[in-house]
């Protein structure tokens, strides 16, 4: 005989979501929130049509609404992408091949729900339902739509990046990085955007600036090259870890880098950008091709509320 639960389980539909943990970064200077950016920009413009956000030629973005949470901290914004015009359904009743998939045009002044993403805002914290790896079209779109509300000017920059995980920014200062890998191009355009207290400018110094001594320098002197950073060898006398280059690998996970890296540490373990990310999956009922926006809204508050017990947040 079936429990409660699996009643539950067998006679309503579910999707697999992840939940997913980033953070707003804003150029120096700036000193709102993320937060308090949507909720003006939501106030400053309370017609949904103008709250569309064009991603390309045929797809766009609706941040449908915004609300507070239950427990009183932070908003939950609802996102729509949709693309005009027809979609194909399959016409299950014909034997002609060349009619198997028809057009549909929606009603009138609707249009027909691609993919959704719920966002639970807690100040310059974000905590993503099925973000996947749009996370810079979302930052992107913010910003043309607070701007469109004259929320923002065309000065200000941000990016939506990882939170470090602590357990591994520990484990790299314990071990000590050996070698490090990334992208120089994309570092260099990001360095106008300010991270936690100017990580990208600090990791620039590390790299460029001169040693404090000779020996310093004769270390480094190969270390450069397309900034695949490497340790030289260690002779008997010095302690079996390279500050330097365990520095840099903590202060590139700090810096919220979407961009691929990789830190390989003294026990030759590797450490990714992907390694950075806090996510969880969870079953959320099923709403049309969507899911319930409701029981998204109550799984990533809960799941805020478990990465600030665990101090997974960071500062």
């Amino acid at each position: 005989m079936l429990s409660y639960i699996q009643e539950k389980w067998f006679f309503m539909s579910y999707r697999s979501k992840t939940l997913s943990l980033q953070r707003a970064y804003f150029n120096e200077g700036f000193n709102s929130t993320l937060e308090t950016v949507l909720r003006n920009a939501f106030s400053s413009l309370p017609s949904a049509k103008d709250r569309i956000v064009e991603i390309d030629l045929f797809a766009s973005q609706l941040f449908a609404s915004f609300e507070g949470a239950r427990g009183g901290e932070g908003i939950f914004v609802r996102v729509l992408e949709f693309e005009r015009g027809a979609i194909g359904v399959i016409n299950l009743d014909t034997t002609d091949n060349s009619a198997a998939v028809e057009e549909f045009f929606h009603p009138r002044k609707q249009d027909f729900l691609k993919d959704e993403i719920v966002f639970y805002v807690v100040r310059n914290h974000i905590v993503a339902c099925n973000v996947k790896n749009k996370h810079g079209t979302f930052a992107s779109n913010m910003l043309q739509l607070a701007q469109r509300a004259d929320v923002l000017g065309n000065e200000v920059k941000m990016k939506i990046a990882d939170v470090p995980d602590q357990t591994t920014l520990a484990r790299i200062e314990e071990v000590g990085v050996k070698e490090v890998d990334f992208s120089i191009t994309s570092f260099m355009e990001n360095l106008n955007i300010s991270t936690r207290q100017q990580a990208g400018s600090r990791i620039m110094q590390m790299i460029f600036g001169m040693p404090a001594d000779d020996a310093g320098l004769r270390k480094r002197a190969n270390a450069m090259g397309r900034l695949v950073l490497k340790r030289g060898r260690f002779t008997k006398d010095e302690i079996q870890k390279d500050q330097w280059l365990t520095n840099i690998g903590k202060e590139l996970m700090i810096a919220g880098s979407s961009d691929n890296f990789t830190i390989i540490l003294e026990d030759k373990t590797k450490v990714s950008n992907s390694m950075l990310k806090k996510t969880k999956t969870v079953n959320l009922r099923r709403h049309a091709n969507s899911f319930s926006f409701d029981h998204a809204k109550m799984e990533l508050e809960a799941y805020y509320r478990e990465l600030t017990a665990d101090s997974s947040l960071g500062t």
